[in-house]
């Protein structure tokens, strides 16, 4: 084979080599986009539907002096929490809460996992800057179980971040313990009270365990106000 023979041959090798080379950039550079693209979506949350709630108090509703104390004891991750949420909880607020008769007071506690723990303690950092019920909101709008990546470090600031929160301020809450201490003592006081699921209300020293509908709720509630004169 002569000279110029094999330099044609050895150019078509190296054509080869370099055509190959790019083949692996390109296919390199589709997997970082797509990894990017996870994450960012990832990241991404849902927007709750507006509500308006009157005289939030950190994590309470209503008029502290109200005839009826209402407890309720609530886990992020656990769907017939989720499922007072959707169906009770607004006809609660309108029916009983705005209208003075029921302070409310909401406790989230981490009994199903790690994202149990600290979508509770996000929630509680959220109350220490009076911002409880719309990020409480936002974590349902996001519903998430089975500690699945739903409620994961990043997602629970993009969640601070969509309701107007100082994150730095809740990012120091998260990281010095504040949040989940507070997750704790509920833990704690709800355990107490002979709770270990959720969700599980105390309606003036009357405690309900399960699921509830509003019609369930209110009955209670209407036997307490009787009870109290009202």
């Amino acid at each position: 084979m002569d000279r110029s023979a094999r330099q044609a041959r050895l150019d078509r090798r190296r054509g080869a080599e370099r055509r190959g080379q790019m083949k692996w950039v390109f296919y390199i550079g589709i997997v970082a986009v797509v990894i990017a693209g996870l994450l960012i979506y990832a990241s991404r949350v849902r927007t709750a539907p507006e509500r308006t709630y009157l005289q939030p108090d950190g994590l309470s509703l209503g008029d502290p002096n109200a005839p009826v104390q209402m407890v309720e004891y609530a886990d992020f991750q656990c769907p017939h929490c989720y499922n007072v949420y959707l169906g009770a909880e607004d006809q609660l607020i309108e029916t009983y809460i705005d209208t003075g008769l029921v302070y409310f007071t909401y406790r989230p506690v981490g009994f199903l996992g790690p994202e149990s723990d600290s979508s509770a303690a996000a929630a509680i950092c959220a109350a220490e800057q009076n911002l409880f019920w719309p990020y409480h909101d936002t974590l349902f709008a996001n519903f998430s179980h089975s500690n699945a990546g739903g409620y994961s470090d990043t997602r629970l600031v993009s969640m601070a971040q969509s309701v107007g929160l100082d994150v730095p301020a809740f990012e120091q809450c998260m990281a010095d313990g504040t949040g989940l201490a507070g997750m704790q003592a509920a833990v704690n006081e709800a355990r107490a009270q002979g709770i270990n699921g959720t969700p599980a209300f105390v309606i003036n020293g009357t405690l309900l365990g399960g699921s509830r509908t509003f019609e369930q709720l209110s009955e209670v509630i209407d036997a307490a106000l009787a009870a109290s004169g009202n």
